[in-house]
């Protein structure tokens, strides 16, 4: 489905091609975002993605980053049945729970889900790492522990926020209570520097564009989203993680940080910002329910028809919150004829504007492998032209501009519009041979941009 979705058009240079760019440009030496023209690390602190790059020296291609996303995705379940052997005592326990969460990770419970279906992003390489470094507490692995969480910093600046979580873990459930605060101290410290030192550093001290102003964080805006959000969370789970809240707290800090936010998306389970939280639940759930289970809490209670009631109750809200269905998404990913017929017209582009600088619109963004790469984008108040506008940072002109107007297209609010400012615009070209892609080539010789 990940694959498909490329080829039918569904990814975007937001969130897609922005990582392939950087992913590509790394292969290459360089730290540099071709869409944002800075350093990449000026929009997200992404060092730890930096492995992909050895795949793209070989063969670039977007296919690379949600093929690690599948993987990583596949892999978690294994690490999920790995704590429950050990923390449950019996077989049989590690059995049932082992297969009932891992059922549930992968088809049933919705954050992590609709993250599966949703575009790349660094986060989506933290469940296994997640996961992994708790097994890694449990064993008392610490330098196993440490570098884990390094790398789980370098995936996002706000991932840090595991570290905090796993600490108060540590200070309210086992012995090693220094390390807990150690790790609490490590993790605040760690998001300051990277959002208000690192990042800003490389961009130059400008604005951020995208994530890290003061402005947009508050715990009161949208109050009864918010619940709803908490809602879905825990609702899977029986609201255990609050119960006992104790082993709960894992997963606090992770949820607090998207409870933060005023962009609703952070907050809604249907994007990637649940790639923290939902490994984090899944670790406390296991522990909620190894507790319930010593307590032969089922013997004392699972007959009563209070409790018969309540697991009813409890299964309707459940089905009532399932995810898409892995086959209606799969369906809807295949390329349709038109689409196979746009990226044999792509290809035939990408080879005639080879070297130049170009921009493109965003869905078909993630196809393109190269240095002089920019996103089309049409800015409220001004005509469309052979400039590419980067947020609200800088334009800069571009040789060749290549639209495919039967596509989605995020970031032009009026395709017809645009195209018609293209038409005539006394320094664009309109190029032919082309049936589904519309391009215009720049007349005019620019300096070309370094």
């Amino acid at each position: 489905t990940a694959v498909f979705k490329l080829y039918s058009f569904q990814w975007n240079i937001w969130d897609v091609g922005i990582y392939s760019d950087i992913i590509f440009n790394t292969s290459k030496g360089k730290f540099y975002s071709s869409y944002n023209l800075t350093h990449n690390w000026g929009d997200h602190f992404t060092p730890s993605m930096s492995f992909l790059s050895i795949f793209y020296w070989f063969y670039p291609s977007s296919n690379w980053m949600t093929l690690s996303k599948v993987l990583a995705l596949i892999v978690s379940p294994l690490m999920i049945w790995k704590i429950c052997d050990n923390v449950f005592a019996e077989k049989k326990h590690v059995y049932y729970v082992g297969i009932a969460l891992s059922m549930f990770w992968l088809f049933f419970y919705a954050p992590i889900v609709n993250s599966s279906y949703f575009a790349f992003h660094p986060s989506s390489l933290a469940a296994p790492a997640i996961l992994y470094s708790f097994l890694c507490l449990q064993k008392k692995e610490w330098w196993k522990m440490t570098l884990v969480f390094i790398f789980l910093i370098g995936l996002k600046e706000h991932l840090a926020s595991v570290l905090i979580g796993f600490g108060l873990y540590m200070i309210l459930n086992t012995q090693q209570k220094k390390g807990g605060f150690i790790f609490v101290i490590l993790g605040i410290s760690a998001i300051v520097v990277i959002m208000w030192v690192i990042m800003p550093y490389y961009r130059n001290y400008a604005p951020a564009w995208t994530t890290g102003n003061i402005e947009n964080i508050s715990l009161i805006n949208d109050v009864l989203g918010k619940s709803i959000y908490l809602a879905k969370l825990l609702i899977p789970f029986g609201f255990l993680p609050i119960i006992y809240w104790k082993y709960g707290i894992i997963a606090g800090p992770a949820i607090g940080v998207n409870l933060l936010a005023t962009d609703k998306n952070l907050y809604s389970t249907s994007f990637h910002y649940d790639d923290l939280t939902a490994p984090l639940l899944f670790i406390s759930a296991i522990l909620c329910l190894n507790r319930i289970i010593a307590s032969d809490f089922i013997n004392k209670y699972g007959k009563k028809r209070l409790f018969h009631g309540l697991a009813l109750f409890w299964l309707a809200f459940v089905f009532a919150l399932l995810p898409a269905s892995p086959m209606r998404i799969l369906w809807k990913s295949i390329p349709s004829s038109m689409d196979l017929q746009i990226l044999s017209e792509l290809k035939k582009f990408d080879s005639m504007s080879e070297g130049k600088r170009i921009a493109v619109q965003s869905n078909i963004g993630p196809l393109f492998q190269r240095e002089k790469l920019q996103w089309y984008l049409q800015n409220e108040g001004q005509p469309c032209g052979m400039v590419s506008h980067i947020y609200s940072i800088r334009s800069i002109p571009v040789e060749y501009v290549v639209l495919v107007p039967q596509l989605g297209h995020y970031g032009i609010s009026d395709m017809n519009l645009c195209l018609k400012d293209l038409s005539i615009n006394a320094q664009a070209s309109k190029v032919s041979g082309f049936d589904h892609l519309v391009v215009y080539k720049r007349i005019n010789n620019i300096k070309p941009t370094n």
